[in-house]
């Protein structure tokens, strides 16, 4: 199930729409039962008078959907509404943004209602970007349903903007491995840091038992690309690769330290940002790559699911971290020039039911980009489906 936004005016007029779908791919809203805090819903158009938290779900021939809370909000007062923003600095380049939300006193999420302005001028979304630097920064306000938000944010705009260099780490693993632990153990340990800078992504071999469990034919041949691309026989593992790095490093050795210290003492010249939007059976994925130096490379999207529980040997039931699910347009990916200021985009599609993703809240999208120099990642960007980030 999906839902159009998630807040509303507590006004009775104010609505959200919500849509559900079988199998990822039929269209049964209209034979489902829709239901807000279990109520009954009449159709498939919600709407309250009454401001509050509402958990949304469907039943269809005796399935229970996703939950969503939405948030009704009161529009007659602005007290309590808040306005922030991802971050206070933006590259200069036009492709890199800060994404604007307006939340309630109790954290609601109520940005649908708002209306953005930078200097005093409109913003067209949620989002600022610009392509002149300003030694002054530039304001950001706000109104909510038409009110005057108190606060005011400062965000500045300069080609001197630091960008943040992250680590590529893919780890050719299976669940039978007495081995693999060693690896999992690293990732765990890494994925738990506040800012995180290495992005790990598993890549589960042929003999392993998500393999044939939760593997559809079209991952089991990325898997097998995978291997090939880097001259390995597919039942091997682990194999850990940093940065397209062919030379796997060795697992026994390798410490998070280690390579946080490579993320952070890495080139600062490549920055990606990430958006992505689930609708049906479709997850669509956009790349904008923002660089401060002229070259050929590649850019690679994946696509990865976390919370898929497997036994692995020595350690019982665990969570396989960042599953590979795919890679687009391929694992070795798209031949692009990239120009000094001069974002690039790219867009790709990812199909659910294709794929046989087990749930798609659980999806996140990774974004690198590498050096036809040398064939190394120079960046990598991570993010939920439907999250946004800037650079």
């Amino acid at each position: 199930m999906t839902v159009s936004k998630q807040s509303l005016l507590a006004d009775g007029e104010d609505k959200i729409v919500l849509t559900v779908h079988y199998n990822g791919t039929e269209d049964v809203t209209a034979k489902a039962e829709l239901f807000a805090n279990d109520q009954s819903l009449a159709t498939s158009e919600f709407t309250t008078t009454t401001p509050g938290s509402y958990t949304l779900k469907a039943v269809y021939d005796g399935v229970t959907s996703n939950t969503i809370t939405i948030t009704a909000v009161s529009g007659e007062d602005v007290n309590g509404i808040t306005l922030q923003a991802s971050k206070t600095a933006i590259y200069a380049d036009g492709g890199d943004f800060t994404v604007l939300t307006l939340k309630t006193r109790e954290g609601y999420d109520v940005t649908a209602q708002g209306t953005f302005f930078a200097n005093g001028e409109q913003l067209q979304s949620n989002r600022y970007s610009s392509t002149k630097g300003s030694l002054a920064p530039v304001q950001i306000t706000a109104k909510f349903n038409g009110l005057d938000v108190d606060n005011s944010i400062a965000v500045t705009a300069s080609s001197s903007y630091t960008f943040t260099n992250r680590v590529l780490l893919e780890d050719v693993t299976k669940t039978n491995c007495q081995y693999c632990p060693t690896v999992i153990k690293l990732i765990d340990e890494l994925r738990k840091d506040a800012q995180p800078l290495v992005v790990p992504l598993s890549i589960h071999n042929s003999n392993s038992s998500i393999y044939s469990t939760y593997y559809s034919l079209t991952t089991r041949q990325f898997a097998d690309n995978f291997c090939e691309y880097f001259g390995l026989n597919k039942s091997v593992a682990p194999k850990v690769f940093i940065n397209r790095n062919k030379k796997a490093a060795n697992h026994d050795t390798l410490t998070a330290d280690e390579l946080r210290a490579m993320a952070i003492n890495g080139p600062k010249d490549v920055a990606i940002a990430l958006e992505s939007t689930l609708e049906g059976s479709t997850i669509t994925v956009k790349v904008t790559v923002g660089s401060k130096k002229d070259f050929s490379g590649k850019l690679v999207v994946a696509l990865a699911e976390n919370g898929i529980m497997a036994e692995q040997q020595t350690m019982g039931r665990t969570e396989m971290y960042r599953m590979m699910r795919a890679y687009a347009p391929s694992i070795e990916g798209e031949s692009k020039s990239f120009r000094t200021n001069n974002p690039v985009c790219y867009t790709t599609t990812f199909d659910v039911q294709n794929l046989a993703l087990a749930n798609t809240a659980n999806c996140e999208v990774i974004a690198f980009v590498t050096d036809d120099a040398d064939g190394l990642c120079v960046n990598v960007q991570f993010a939920k489906v439907g999250e946004i980030k800037g650079y």
